[in-house]
Formats: structure tokens, C-alpha cells, sequence
């Protein structure tokens, strides 16, 4: 770390032992932020395993029970701007060490704590809030230490981590509740997640490995920031086909095991298998679908998102049409399809986002960017309960398939805008 928390991150010096030092550690780089991405995930993701669980547990309706899911995304809404500039300015070593650290020991919390659904519902705002920093840190860091001819697949690489941890969690985590309660499976997520934290602690380092050219400034005030971005108006059609996308991830994170397990009628540990398979090749996903778009349509990472979404939109649509009983090889099919699209999308747009932020700022704007994220995600999960407590699950998911190909046509119509120099641009018109 730095010699002073408001130093601004040294450059690699230009020497060939400077440069292969920088080389050969950002790998150790990557690794720690996949670790961190996973952890972390097991305790975050891991939250919409436990969904059934609590709907049992305490009697909740399908809309009451996603609650619990809107509560965790609400405590990351009052966070994560906040967490965002702070890795601007102290860097992202000790915000995301720290913050996964006391996520952790939220989730032990909660474990030893929630004695009704309520109580429960405030422990996942305060773990909510402390996971904000995970996804600002790593893209930050992964922007810092690799070339831009690397970092769609090193973002892909350290996205993974999320659908690796969410699967483990559905592998893991519907187990140990069945066999030791629901409790004993938020103790292991907290074991796990204070791990990740100590690692990245531990491995990562802000004060060296930065590739980018020329100096990042002064960190923006939230406020100046604010107003930078909402003049951008080559951004917020990516913004919005964010808001699109992960509105379907979440919403189908959160109902999926109550889809399979009363509409489809299997088991919740088949269902659990499936997601877990979904959330697998979702990972493949992630790597692949950014790497593709590196390589073969480099500079088009919004229309490659869009025909991503689009074909997305093609799957979700698939599972309107799945009936009761539906064989297992089926639903493997679908799931597979479904979670290589409607998880692999993530790296495109996360890259696309940070390329077009303020240097300065880059950890901030990711960070607004899932903000608002974070609110659509917060509102539609008991949303699309309601719609399935009254029309049933087909209107659901055409609900959420819904606005994947609005905004897939307008990204295909859109010419991609990144750069460096458009900064300026912003400021100005932020005056």
C-alpha cells in the first residue's frame, strides 16, 4: 500500500525489471479478486439459496419472502456510492478487505440474532451495504493492472467468481440447511467470506501496477460527479441495458428454486442442482462472451451486448413454456442457456462502463452505475412475486424478458462511444 492513504497510485517505472515485476504480479492481482469475488459471493449470492428456507421458516408469502433480496440490494443502494469514491481516494485494499471483513461478521449476526423475519431483513441491509465495495474494488483493479487488449478477459476471469460462488452456495449452502438449519449455513457463508477478505488484504497492492497513461486528477466530490454523469448521454444507454439485464439475473436468482420447485414440481435439491449448473455456465459465460467480443468485434462491446441480450430475451422466453414434470435433461438445456447469457452479459458492460468514466473516478462511476442497478434489482423481485401470486409464473418471466429487447435494439442502433478524452466533455457539461 501507499505510504499515505491519499497518495495517488505510483506508475510502473518505464525499466524492463520495473515492467516485468508489474507483469508477472498482476496475475497474483487477478487471483486475489476472483477469490474476493467468489468469497464474497457465497455470503451475498448465497442469500437467494436460502430464500425457501426462510419462506418456510417464518410463513411468508412469495412476494414477502423476496423481500429478503430487496432488503440486501437496499443496503448496497445506501452504500455504494460511498464505497466507490472511497476506493477512489484510499484505494481498494483496505475498503474491500475491511468491508468484506465486517460483511462477514453481519452474516454471523444475523446467524445468532434474527429471531423474526424482521430482524432478519436488517441484518441483509447492513450485509447489503458492506458487500457494495467487492465489484467497484475489483473492476478498479483490474483496469489499473492490465492493457485494454487484456482486461475484457481479466474482467471476465474475476466475474466468473460471482456465478462460481453462487454455485457453490446452491451446491453447499440448501445442504447444510436441510441438515443442520438455516443457521448453520449463514455461519459457513461468514467463515468463508471473512477468508476472502483477509487474502485480498493480504495480496493485493494500490501503489503499483497502474497501466494507464497520463495523470487521473483529483478525485471528483460525489456531487461533481453526479452532475458529470448526467450530462453524459453516450453512457446512459448502457446504463439502462444494465438495469435491464440485471433486473432479469436477480429476479431469477431470487424465484428460481420456487419456479422449479411448485410450478416444475421436483425436488428443492434437484432445483438446487440446476441452478448450480446455470450459475456454471454462466462462468463459461463470462470468460468467453467478453473474450469473443475482444477478439472479433473490438471497440463494439455495446452491440455485442445487445445481441447478447437479445438472445437472452430468446431464452427467457423459453421458460414460459416449460410444463410440470419437465425432464431434468430439458431443464438442463434451458438452464444452461439461460445462465450462459443472463450471467455471462455482466463483463461487457462492466468494461464498457469503466472505459467510459472520469479516470479519476473510475471506481465512483462503476459504482453509480450499479446503484442503479441495485435499485431496479431492489424493486422487482417482489414485483414479478406479485405478478406470479396472481397471473402465474409465464407472465413473470415475459415481464422480465420484456425490456431485454427494447434495450437490445437500442444498443445495436448505437455507435460505441469510449475514450479517454471525453472526460473534458463531461465537466463541461456538468458547468
Amino acid at each position: 500500500m501507499s505510504s499515505s492513504p491519499h497518495a495517488a497510485p505510483t506508475q510502473v517505472e518505464n525499466g524492463p525489471a520495473s515492467l516485468s515485476r508489474s507483469e508477472s504480479y498482476r496475475w497474483i492481482v487477478l487471483g486475489v479478486a476472483v477469490a474476493a469475488q467468489t468469497t464474497a459471493s457465497v455470503v451475498s449470492q448465497g442469500i437467494y439459496t436460502l430464500v425457501p428456507f426462510w419462506q418456510s421458516a417464518f410463513g411468508l408469502s412469495q412476494a414477502s419472502t423476496a423481500l429478503a433480496i430487496t432488503a440486501m440490494n437496499g443496503g448496497q443502494i445506501l452504500s455504494m456510492l460511498l464505497l466507490g469514491w472511497a476506493i477512489d481516494r484510499y484505494g481498494e485494499r483496505s475498503v474491500v478487505a475491511l468491508t468484506m471483513i465486517l460483511m462477514s461478521l453481519v452474516a454471523l449476526g444475523a446467524a445468532g440474532l434474527a429471531s423474526s423475519y424482521a430482524t432478519l431483513l436488517v441484518f441483509l441491509i447492513g450485509l447489503g451495504a458492506c458487500y457494495a465495495s467487492v465489484q467497484p474494488g475489483g473492476t478498479r483493479a483490474i483496469m489499473r493492472w492490465f492493457p485494454p487488449n487484456l482486461r475484457g478477459m481479466a474482467t471476465g476471469i474475476r466475474q466468473a467468481g460471482l456465478p462460481l460462488g453462487t454455485a457453490l452456495a446452491a451446491m453447499t449452502l440448501p445442504l447444510l440447511a436441510l441438515h443442520f438449519g438455516w443457521r448453520a449455513a449463514v455461519c459457513v457463508q461468514a467463515a468463508v467470506g471473512i477468508v476472502g477478505g483477509l487474502l485480498f488484504g493480504i495480496f493485493h497492492r494500490d501503489d503499483v501496477g497502474q497501466v494507464t497513461s497520463g495523470k487521473s486528477g483529483a478525485v471528483p466530490s460525489i456531487g461533481a460527479l453526479l452532475k458529470m454523469l448526467a450530462n453524459d448521454a453516450a453512457l446512459w444507454p448502457i446504463l439502462l441495458a444494465g438495469v435491464a439485464m440485471v433486473t432479469f439475473q436477480y429476479t431469477f436468482a431470487t424465484h428460481v428454486l420456487t419456479f422449479l420447485s411448485n410450478d416444475i414440481k421436483i425436488s428443492i435439491v434437484t432445483a438446487s442442482f440446476i441452478f448450480a449448473v446455470a450459475q456454471g455456465f454462466g462462468i463459461v459465460g463470462r470468460i468467453s462472451l467478453a473474450w469473443i467480443s475482444d477478439h472479433l468485434w473490438p471497440g463494439k462491446r455495446p452491440r455485442s451486448l445487445g445481441w447478447t441480450m437479445a438472445a437472452c430475451a430468446l431464452a427467457v422466453g423459453m421458460l414460459t413454456l416449460l410444463p410440470a414434470q419437465t425432464p431434468v435433461w430439458l431443464l438442463l438445456a434451458v438452464f444452461a442457456v439461460v445462465g450462459f447469457l443472463g450471467i455471462g452479459w455482466y463483463p461487457l458492460w462492466l468494461v464498457q462502463v469503466a472505459e467510459m468514466a472520469p479516470k479519476a473516478a473510475m471506481a465512483s462511476t462503476v459504482s453509480f452505475a450499479m446503484t442503479l442497478n441495485m435499485i431496479a434489482i431492489s424493486v422487482m423481485p417482489p414485483v414479478f412475486g406479485l405478478v406470479v401470486d396472481f397471473w402465474g409464473y409465464a407472465s413473470g418471466w415475459l415481464l422480465l424478458a420484456t425490456p431485454l429487447v427494447l434495450s437490445a435494439i437500442q444498443l445495436c442502433r448505437i455507435a460505441t462511444t469510449t475514450g479517454e478524452e471525453r472526460t473534458d466533455a463531461m465537466r463541461t457539461g456538468a458547468r
